[in-house]
């Protein structure tokens, strides 16, 4: 190359090592970005983010209704990361909500929330003010507490999964627990999908939730819904050459005012109640209770008088399957007895007996 042209041969000696480059795995590129390995392009990792953020988001109306406050979510971030990872970011001060689903997709999920948030969350269905920080562990009164209130946002979810895979995905049943708690981390086994999403309950928590996900999960969860797309185009051809919008000599959309509709008076979203309407149960009114020593017991005969622990004319209790859910008044119709309900008692004063005992 004295004339400062190369010969064929250069030329064909610097192809060949371009080709030995390009074949070996750069180790700043995206296989080995996110904690060991990166399978799933930014496209596909947005689409599971926005699936998990619509799920989520059709729950949170359930949650807004029982707080009586706004509860919002924010945009979705998707990203790969190793067990090791994940294991270390949750390692304490988390509750996490693990759903094991079986059908179209098999395996478990899980969502992680601070326990300062959960604690917030708690004490306001149990009539506090959410003004402190809650402490590193829940006790199992506020983990039930927090399983109610956040279940919805699971089962929204769920069902969401379904609708992108084009198949049954079921729930086998909502765990819910502290992180310090737990010995193994709830998903493991191979990489792990992590969508955060900003989360936010008016005047009371800015937050997030993180859900984790197995990747092959993710992935398989990914190409099913991408099929049921395809499979929507093939019935219907026609919609995607349709022109978007008004047309020349069409007259433009306009956007449609609907009133304002009022949440007074629904209570928490139940799925499917119409398969629980023909359950029979046990309700029991209770005049009042009392506590003796069984040498008093034994005493007891003819005539005896047990003082029960309410006044007279205080309203009896009314329970369903031992639970207390409405107070009311003894009356007598037609020489039999009833009682005539006065007052329902609040899912708060619920949840609070429910912590007491």
């Amino acid at each position: 190359m004295a004339d400062g042209s190369l010969t064929q041969e250069e030329i064909d000696l610097l192809l060949q090592g371009a080709d030995d480059l390009s074949a070996q795995p750069s180790e700043s590129g995206p296989a080995q970005n996110q904690g060991g390995g990166e399978d799933l392009s930014p496209l596909e990792k947005e689409n599971l983010g926005d699936t998990v953020y619509q799920g989520l988001r059709s729950g949170t109306q359930s949650l807004s209704m029982i707080l009586a406050r706004s509860v919002t979510l924010g945009t979705p971030y998707a990203e790969v990361r190793s067990p090791e990872e994940a294991e270390k970011e949750f390692s304490g001060g988390y509750v996490f909500f693990s759903q094991n689903l079986t059908g179209a997709l098999s395996g478990s999920v899980a969502l992680f929330l601070s326990s300062s948030d959960a604690g917030k969350i708690s004490s306001l269905l149990m009539g506090g003010d959410a003004s402190e920080a809650g402490a590193e562990t829940l006790d199992s009164a506020q983990i039930a507490t927090i399983k109610d209130a956040m279940g919805p946002l699971m089962f929204s979810m769920v069902n969401q999964f379904s609708v992108k895979a084009g198949e049954a995905v079921t729930p086998l049943g909502l765990d819910v627990k502290n992180v310090a708690d737990e010995p193994t981390f709830p998903v493991g086994g191979g990489r792990l999908l992590r969508v955060q999403i900003p989360f936010k309950v008016e005047n009371t928590i800015d937050s997030r939730v993180t859900l984790i996900m197995p990747l092959d999960m993710a992935r398989s969860l990914h190409d099913r819904s991408r099929r049921t797309a395809s499979a929507g185009q093939m019935m219907n051809p026609d919609m995607a050459n349709q022109p978007q919008g008004p047309q020349p000599g069409q007259n433009p959309l306009k956007n449609v005012g609907f009133p304002n509709l009022s949440n007074a008076g629904m209570g928490p979203l139940t799925p499917n109640m119409d398969l629980l309407m023909d359950v029979e149960m046990t309700l029991t009114v209770e005049l009042g209770r009392t506590k003796k020593y069984i040498k008093e017991i034994l005493s007891l005969g003819e005539g005896s008088i047990i003082e029960l622990d309410k006044l007279a004319g205080e309203p009896v209790d009314l329970l369903v399957n031992g639970k207390l859910i409405a107070k009311g008044e003894v009356v007598v119709i037609d020489e039999n007895f009833g009682v005539r309900v006065t007052d329902i008692v609040s899912q708060a004063e619920r949840l609070k007996a429910r912590k007491q005992n």
